[in-house]
């Protein structure tokens, strides 16, 4: 069955552009879904909102708890608060997204600057048809838009590495080394997004167990799960992909050091008979025989070019130069 969702943003009926407070949507008996969704950008409009909201004060903690974890708490009888991360593109920091479910009243609590929300805001204004006509329908409409945003970060994701991955087919470089490391991290975040994601899903997927919940809610539930169950996967493929990358990257710059060793050292052991020659004659003794004969420079000049070049045909027959 349809059913009609107003949205409310900080006050503000979009449909109807009029203010409304939100004390005056609790005494609404219509079977009316309210989304109301509040921008937060100082401490002070946070307190006002929750100090605003009809809870206990042991239920105003759960949005003044500030550990960054997911949290999934039920508030009243067929109330529930959740707390779930979030991020406007893949490479941004996390944020967390504050929902909260009271009869068909639906609260969303954002930065100001979030846009995971925006995409379920646009489809409304579009007049997008929704199943159900209880609040907790619509919450998990707004979870699979949080959902949605986190799969697209993925996809985003995903082109990039897929980009780079097929520029290190090239000698990679020792600025590569840094890159990966960098992507691996950002990949990181959203995978971590991702985990803590459906740790939350996961806890509410055991309250809806009460009978309460219409059934149609649990099946919903469980397409998110496991949507982010298998976008969690893929997300270890590519990091995965990225680890190979790093030791690809790491066994290139160690066989070129390698390399480079290797030339020292060959260097070294040619040098090293003509450092002896030329510090044994270099000594200032009196009586050497070798000083009084007529050729006995040319001579020495002879032997030091022999040696060197007999162990440059001897190391490159070895190969020491490949």
């Amino acid at each position: 069955m349809e059913r009609k969702v107003v949205y409310i943003h900080n006050n503000v009926c979009k449909e109807t552009n009029e203010q409304i407070a939100l004390k005056t949507l609790f005494e609404d008996t219509t079977q009316t879904v309210y989304w109301v969704q509040y921008e937060v950008v100082t401490e002070e409009e946070w307190r006002y909102l929750v100090e605003n909201l009809p809870l206990t004060d042991a239920e105003k903690l759960f949005f003044n708890d500030r550990k960054a974890f997911p949290r999934v708490e039920v508030v009243g009888t067929t109330g529930m608060y959740l707390r779930i991360p979030s991020s406007n593109y893949w490479e941004e920091a996390t944020h967390f997204i504050h929902f909260l479910l009271l009869g068909n009243i639906v609260i969303s609590v954002t930065r100001s600057e979030s846009k995971t929300l925006d995409k379920a805001a646009l489809q409304l204004s579009l007049g997008e048809k929704l199943e159900g006509r209880e609040g907790i329908f619509f919450l998990l409409y707004l979870l699979e838009n949080v959902e949605e945003h986190l799969v697209n970060n993925y996809l985003e994701a995903r082109s990039i590495i897929s980009s780079f991955i097929s520029s290190l087919e090239n000698i990679p470089q020792i600025k590569d080394n840094d890159k990966v490391v960098e992507i691996k991290g950002r990949l990181a975040s959203i995978t971590g997004q991702c985990e803590e994601f459906l740790f939350a899903c996961t806890l509410l997927r055991n309250i809806l167990v009460v009978p309460v919940y219409p059934a149609a809610t649990k099946k919903m539930l469980n397409d998110i799960v496991d949507t982010l169950t298998h976008l969690e996967y893929s997300m270890r493929k590519l990091d995965k992909c990225l680890e190979d990358q790093l030791h690809r990257i790491d066994s290139h710059l160690r066989a070129l050091s390698d390399k480079r060793l290797r030339i020292l050292t060959v260097l070294s052991s040619i040098f090293l008979p003509l450092t002896f020659i030329s510090s044994l004659y270099g000594m200032n003794f009196e009586h050497m025989p070798e000083y009084s004969y007529e050729y006995a420079y040319p001579l020495c000049l002879g032997i030091m070019f022999c040696i060197t070049f007999g162990m440059v045909i001897y190391y490159a027959i070895k190969g020491w130069f490949r």
